[in-house]
């Protein structure tokens, strides 16, 4: 009975912990007060094992003082979809109407003797309308120079939400 109790909690642990990252996506609004934006996020050649995207209201006095408390993280995984040895990752975000932005990418690493993190600060700004989804675009991050752009894959990323979690529409 007991190994029967144990392989069930890692038969249980092993699905979780490997569950695709979209399918930790909100896919819902409140469409009276809050809109969403979607979007991809490319890590070119993967490293590393953590990644922790930081955003905050688009304002004078949070941005010189940025809450934090605005995040979302992929750990450990392979990604929603991998092509040319990138990794991507789908993302929403569902706020109030306003204006936003990333402030801050963390990566972290522990697969080695030396745990590292690295933080990149960015300036990317957003905005969230009342009752809409809005198609942010893809961010790719290259961990080895520490730089990331903005690139629109509109085309590509409908057809990976489509896959992925298809009540999303952009």
């Amino acid at each position: 009975m007991k190994a029967k109790n144990i392989f069930l909690l890692l038969t249980a642990s092993l699905i979780l912990g490997c569950s695709s990252p979209s399918k930790n996506l909100k896919t819902t609004y409140n469409a009276e007060t809050e809109g969403m934006i979607v979007g991809t996020i490319c890590i070119e050649k993967k490293m590393y094992n953590i990644f922790t995207f930081n955003y905050c209201y688009d304002v004078p006095s949070i941005n010189n003082y940025p809450n934090s408390k605005d995040f979302f993280t992929y750990k450990n995984s392979n990604g929603d979809f991998n092509e040319n040895g990138n990794v991507y990752y789908l993302f929403t975000i569902a706020k109030p109407a306003g204006k936003y932005k990333f402030f801050e990418i963390k990566i972290f690493n522990n697969m080695r003797n030396d745990p590292s993190t690295i933080k990149i600060p960015i300036d990317m700004k957003f905005d969230i309308e009342k009752g809409k989804v809005t198609y942010f675009g893809e961010l790719k991050i290259n961990t080895q120079k520490k730089s990331y752009t903005r690139e629109n894959q509109i085309e590509r990323d409908r057809e990976w939400f489509a896959k992925k979690v298809p009540q999303i529409q952009f």
